[in-house]
C-alpha cells in the first residue's frame, strides 16, 4: 500500500511539473533579458578591476620606500623631461643628491649635487 501511494505522489508531483515546465516553454524564450546582461557585465568589469588592482600589489615595483634594514635608500626627488625619451632626474641615494640623465638607450652619470643637511 505505501509503494502504491508513493507512485501516486511522484505521479501527480511529475504532472505538476509538467505543468510548470510547458508554461516556461510556452514563453518566448526569445525575450532578452537585460538586468541579468546588465548584472553580468558589471560582474565582468568588477572583476577586470579587483583583478588590477591584485596585479599592482603583487607585481608592484617600490624603490622609493626606504626600509630601516636596508643599506642604501633610493629616491627619485625631481624628474624633468627634455624632449622625447630625454629625461633629467635628480635621485637621492641615502642622504647624496645626484643628477643623472636618462634616454631611450643609456643612463649617464652628470654630477653629484651634495648632501642632505636635515640632519
Amino acid at each position: 500500500m505505501k509503494k502504491i501511494f508513493a507512485v501516486f505522489i511522484l505521479f501527480i508531483l511529475s504532472a505538476n511539473a509538467q505543468g510548470e515546465l510547458d508554461e516556461v516553454l510556452s514563453r518566448n524564450s526569445y525575450e532578452p533579458n537585460y538586468v541579468g546582461m546588465l548584472l553580468g557585465l558589471f560582474v565582468v568589469i568588477g572583476l577586470v578591476y579587483l583583478t588590477g588592482i591584485i596585479y599592482k600589489k603583487l607585481i608592484g615595483i617600490k624603490i622609493c620606500a626606504p626600509n630601516e634594514n636596508d643599506k642604501y635608500s633610493i629616491q627619485i626627488v625631481s624628474s624633468a623631461s627634455l624632449g622625447q625619451n630625454k629625461n633629467l632626474i635628480i635621485v637621492k641615494v641615502n642622504s647624496k643628491y645626484t643628477l643623472i640623465g636618462a634616454t631611450q638607450n643609456s643612463i649617464t652619470f652628470i654630477k653629484d649635487i651634495g648632501e642632505d643637511n636635515e640632519n
